[in-house]
């Protein structure tokens, strides 16, 4: 194909109303722009003065990236089970020896917001600090409040939603000491600004000025001798897959100041839309195979979904073609060593059997359509029986 996994800048950011019909994390008065998502996490840890051999709950379905703050500190991850919907199993943790635990994780995953209003009474109870992972949730409601608003903290990804280089966010809902931020330096702004651009002439994006950027980045490149700005495909993957640790130092600096500006400045009303559309695709054209379905077919009405997450009954090696044809998809199978195995979790069929496939504001109705006619040839083909609902 290939087509963007993430948001990539073009002509078509631009458009829109700015304020969308969605409540997001960025609304806030006292979001404060981080490197990363996983910055956003350590940096929240740190507030709370996570110390060595303190724990901190973590669900057993995660990316390796959720993980790292915690090691990173010296702290040592919790892992509990999830419902069937994705909730923290509450009945299994009260069951649980909790001491020493400082803080819990807990996930919009997908886009689709949890309930939060029972696990924060949850901690409150047993003074358990939460973190409200809007990683994949930068726009919300859970239970009528806006996302990011029941935890001690919330944290966010911009490069999942928005097309930018780098980014997250940490949102603090009581007065905090946060940790102090040093600033990104010329180069790296620079950096990321090309990457920006870079990424979006790459895919088609800016039309018209495309084939003038590629040229005079290629130039640019040419003469410092220097490999391509932006990561080859999958180069994140085998990062997040490895990385048990965070480099602190970049954890502590300041967003680039070109994402910083697209985070504050572009309009987002065209995010949640069509992101929802590319959701409701999915799920019509999807719903009635045999080999899969969608794990939450019912989208609800107030949020914008970061991926479209998908049952497979037989996931390999289909996965691996679909990633080399250039789809969109991710999974989440690596789980971080140690991760248990808990009677009557989700979180381990889910590692196995949910392909996390992109819904983005920078996929069209045809790219769309391109990926349905790729996972039904990959997967339905001689599949036997119905879908296995487990």
């Amino acid at each position: 194909m290939p087509l963007p996994r993430l948001p990539v800048m073009g002509w078509s950011a631009l458009e829109g109303a700015r304020a969308a019909s969605v409540p997001s994390l960025l609304d806030r008065q006292q979001v404060v722009l981080t490197s990363s998502g996983s910055a956003a996490i350590l940096l929240a840890l740190e507030a709370l003065d996570t110390s060595l051999g303190q724990r901190v709950l973590v669900p057993t379905y995660h990316c390796p990236t959720m993980v790292a703050p915690v090691q990173t500190l010296g702290a040592q991850p919790l892992f509990y089970p999830l419902t069937e919907s994705g909730a923290p199993d509450l009945d299994w943790l009260s069951r649980q020896s909790l001491h020493d635990v400082k803080a819990m994780v807990a996930v919009h995953f997908f886009g689709l917001p949890q309930p939060m209003e029972p696990v924060a009474a949850w901690c409150r109870e047993r003074s358990i600090a939460l973190i409200e992972d809007c990683a994949h949730a930068l726009f919300g409601l859970a239970a009528g409040q806006p996302v990011g608003r029941w935890g001690a903290f919330a944290i966010g990804s911009l490069k999942k939603f928005l097309p930018v280089d780098d980014g997250g966010c940490l949102v603090p809902n009581h007065p905090f000491v946060l940790p102090a931020l040093s600033k990104r330096s010329f180069t790296a702004d620079l950096k990321s600004a090309l990457n920006t651009i870079e990424l979006g002439a790459r895919y088609g994006r800016l039309r018209g000025a495309g084939f003038a950027v590629m040229a005079g980045l290629g130039l640019v490149r040419r003469v410092r001798g220097r490999r391509p700005f932006v990561a080859e495909p999958g180069d994140e993957d085998r990062i997040d897959a490895v990385a048990s640790k965070l480099d602190v130092a970049l954890a502590h600096r300041r967003i680039t100041r070109p994402s910083s500006w697209l985070a504050r400045w572009l309009p987002r009303e065209r995010i949640v839309e069509r992101r929802r559309r590319h959701y409701a695709h999915l799920v019509e054209r999807l719903g009635a195979s045999r080999a899969m379905h969608p794990l939450l077919p019912a989208l609800p009405s107030h949020c914008a979904p970061y991926v479209f997450p998908l049952w497979v009954r037989q996931p390999d090696p289909g996965y691996l073609a679909l990633r080399g044809a250039g789809v969109p998809v991710y999974r989440w199978n690596r789980c971080w060593p140690g991760t248990p195995l808990i009677p009557g979790d989700s979180g381990p069929a889910w590692a196995h059997h949910v392909l996390q496939i992109g819904c983005h504001q920078d996929l069209s109705d045809h790219d769309v359509d391109c990926i349905t006619d790729i996972l039904l040839q990959t997967f339905e083909v001689d599949a036997p029986g119905s879908i296995d609902e487990t």
